[in-house]
């Protein structure tokens, strides 16, 4: 199948910015010049890539991916193909199709200096996250002007929040070739699919139809992780999810999520999350009432 890895967004002198509905995520690892804010508008139960971070996929999250930093989508449910289900809430735009010199004014200066920062890329929580979320649904019936304010009203939300976490690493650098992004992303879903089984570098280099060595090298240069250290980070995202949705044992967890040991597993979650898994269950509960409920939207389709 092929796989389109450089996205064209008609921005630019007649069009300041996209903004539409997504039905369904475009799970394809994939980078533009473009700003993408991309909104969650119900639980795909999944995770986001954007260059070395992987985040987790649920309703309500906000991410702003930098431009050519590529990225991609993965639910861990079957896409409905209902416009009344819409999945995404998307806007992309660049420093130029806003314009250069609107940018340059003194009022833009919190703007300016935001989109600066904002190279690698935020993930925005907490109350910024549910009024900027708002902000973006009713989006859907304004008027193009309306919109466009819309805009310059989030982005000066997000400079003056600090309930932000940035994405990519500054050390991420991936290589932008077309041929190198689709191999990558043929690895990267691969991964996902066998996250759960054993996994050795000679399997994974196999499917990239490379040696070891160079798989080694290429994983690192366009991940900025070691295949381990990116399986580890697949597979507690996988368990953190099912620590926050279910209450299974955490024992059951780390064994499906294809940690070998209890005590191994241990070690990697407290390493990337900081606490213990039982420690995370208790601090992140999912209420009841909220569970599966989808985010109001007025209409969808792309």
């Amino acid at each position: 199948m092929a796989r389109p890895q450089l996205e064209v967004i008609p921005t630019g002198p007649t069009q300041a910015f996209v903004y539409k509905i997504d039905q369904d995520i475009w799970p394809v690892y994939h980078y533009h010049p473009e700003y993408d804010i991309l909104f969650s508008l119900k639980d795909h139960a999944g995770e986001f890539l954007s260059g070395d971070h992987i985040g987790r996929l649920t309703r309500g999250t906000l991410i702003m991916n930098g431009p050519n930093i590529p990225h991609a989508l993965h639910s861990g449910k079957p896409d409905e193909s209902d416009p009344a289900r819409p999945s995404l809430a998307v806007i992309q735009f660049s420093r130029e199709s806003l314009g250069e010199d609107l940018l340059r004014k003194p009022e833009m200066q919190p703007v300016r200096e935001f989109l600066q920062a904002a190279k690698r890329g935020y993930e925005f929580f907490g109350a910024t996250a549910r009024r900027a979320g708002e902000w973006i649904v009713a989006m859907e019936t304004q008027t193009p002007f309306e919109r466009f304010v819309q805009l310059l009203r989030l982005l000066h939300h997000f400079a003056a929040s600090e309930e932000k976490r940035p994405l990519a690493s500054p050390a991420f650098s991936p290589s932008l070739k077309a041929s190198d992004i689709s191999r990558l992303d043929e690895v990267l879903a691969w991964l996902r699919r066998h996250r759960a089984d054993p996994i050795t570098l000679e399997r994974a280099a196999a499917v990239a139809k490379m040696s070891p060595k160079s798989f080694c090298r290429f994983f690192k240069a366009n991940t900025g992780k070691t295949l381990v250290e990116y399986l580890h980070e697949l597979r507690v995202g996988e368990a953190c999810r099912q620590l926050l949705e279910t209450d299974r044992p955490v024992s059951e967890i780390a064994l499906e999520c294809g940690f070998n040991n209890l005590s191994n597993f241990n070690r990697r979650f407290r390493e990337l999350k900081g606490m213990t898994p039982r420690e995370f269950r208790r601090q992140t509960p999912i209420d009841p009432a909220e569970q599966g409920r989808e985010l109001p939207v007025s209409g969808g389709g792309r």
